[in-house]
């Protein structure tokens, strides 16, 4: 695949929700790029898929609104060929290759984003399993965690080297 990198107005690129925020957006990440961009007048690459006639943002929301406040018109983007399903996949892929401390809540920003999608929203374990290139328990597990988590008890969860999502009951002191 061969990629192209563009100039290009903001004002052409699309996110995956229209009027609704795709990626949580951190005050402290935002800031950072707001003094990074501000010193440099410049900052990395977004990427975008591009299906002819869109660019479907997939990695740069950060950088973008940094721009935006900062009164940027232009950026420079990295563009890969492919329709808004293919920039959703690869931004869910790209979270879920996440690892660390904030791994939870990368899981659950991925279950929101998923959820919220016509396409995903009620897909089977197999069909997610299959585009995002995980194991079908994987998904099963995410499902029982958001409905675990519902229920108010106290979790954590880690997962493992094939994709398997581990849930462990907390204790608490108080109970």
């Amino acid at each position: 695949m061969k990629l192209k990198i563009l100039s290009l107005e903001l004002n052409h690129l699309r996110t995956l929700f229209e009027n609704e925020e795709v990626a949580p957006l951190s005050e402290a990440i935002l800031n950072r790029y707001l003094s990074e961009i501000s010193a440099a007048q410049s900052c990395s690459k977004l990427r975008v898929c591009f299906d002819g006639s869109e660019y479907w943002l997939f990695d740069g929301y950060h950088r973008l609104e940094a721009m935006r406040k900062l009164g940027f018109n232009m950026c420079v983007v990295q563009v890969y060929k492919g329709t808004r399903r293919d920039a959703f996949r690869r931004y869910i892929k790209d979270k879920l290759r996440c690892q660390g401390r904030q791994s939870s809540h990368v899981f659950k920003h991925c279950l929101n984003v998923l959820g919220k999608d016509n396409e995903w929203g009620s897909a089977k374990e197999e069909k997610l399993a299959q585009l995002f290139d995980r194991k079908p328990v994987f998904f099963e597990h995410l499902k029982l965690f958001t409905t675990i988590e519902s229920s108010h008890k106290v979790f954590c969860f880690s997962v493992n080297k094939h994709g398997t999502l581990n849930l462990m009951r907390r204790s608490r002191s108080h109970e």
